[in-house]
């Protein structure tokens, strides 16, 4: 299933209200309080449009981005020419590069994007293979029970964007067995009240269970070290929390 193609171009638009730099403190709260070693180079899987690669960069941090769409990428070069070489096209499930990180991150559901095991250990793998004993692998995703509980559910988004409006409906499709949803997006560009521009993608999206999660890390030499509600350290997951946080150290 192809995502994030025309998808791409309103992607910063419809999520210029994402707080990016919370985002990036939670990061630094997680290294300090659970690597041992100072974080001073960072792969970033599933990078998109840079979001949290740009920032980490700006902090001091040395950034690899790695994504496998294209069109998200060119947006990332867009805003951060100054790091462009940094930004690598590539399938976060089986690249190889021949070095090792302080820190693997994969932001805003990346993972769940890993809709099948092979998929998902291959992601996991690839964090593994370029992080050092002692490193740190950060990601999150769709949590299991507070999927079941609170249901995916029909909706939309209006953003204004350098004078022109953007517009997202959102219907999404469960699949209890396969543990995903379906996100069918239909995304319309007005300007003047006139339909400019309409893109219709589907994101299939998969989410996890506690067990499910330690099970495929330890299965990759990885230590899990903490779950937690998305931004919230020091609380402990419910069927409330639709954002998981998983702090894993590799071995």
């Amino acid at each position: 299933m192809s995502v994030f193609g025309s998808y791409a171009k309103f992607y910063d638009g419809l999520y210029k209200d994402k707080d990016y730099a919370a985002e990036c403190n939670f990061l630094e709260e997680v290294f300090a309080q659970y690597s041992s070693n100072k974080i001073v180079t960072i792969l970033d899987l599933g990078c998109g449009t840079g979001g949290h690669a740009i920032p980490l960069a700006e902090r001091g941090y040395h950034v690899i981005g790695v994504d496998r769409s294209e069109a998200m990428l060119a947006e990332a070069r867009t805003k951060g020419n100054r790091m462009s070489s940094d930004f690598v096209q590539a399938d976060i499930s089986n690249i190889r590069m021949d070095k090792t990180f302080d820190a693997v991150i994969a932001m805003f559901a990346v993972m769940s994007y890993m809709t099948t095991n092979e998929g998902l250990m291959g992601a996991i793998r690839t964090a593994r293979h370029h992080l050092r004993p002692g490193g740190l692998f950060f990601f999150d995703a769709w949590f299991g029970p507070a999927v079941l509980t609170q249901r995916p559910s029909d909706r939309y988004k209006i953003m204004e964007n350098d004078g022109d409006r953007i517009v997202r409906f959102v219907h999404p499709e469960m699949n209890l067995l396969k543990h995903t949803v379906d996100v069918n997006y239909k995304v319309l560009l007005t300007r003047d009240k006139t339909i400019i521009s309409e893109v219709d993608e589907t994101h299939q999206m998969r989410f996890f269970f506690p067990m499910e999660i330690s099970h495929y890390l330890e299965q990759s030499s990885f230590r899990v070290r903490k779950l937690c509600p998305f931004l919230r350290i020091d609380k402990e997951l419910t069927e409330h929390d639709w954002n998981l946080a998983v702090i894993a150290e590799a071995e």
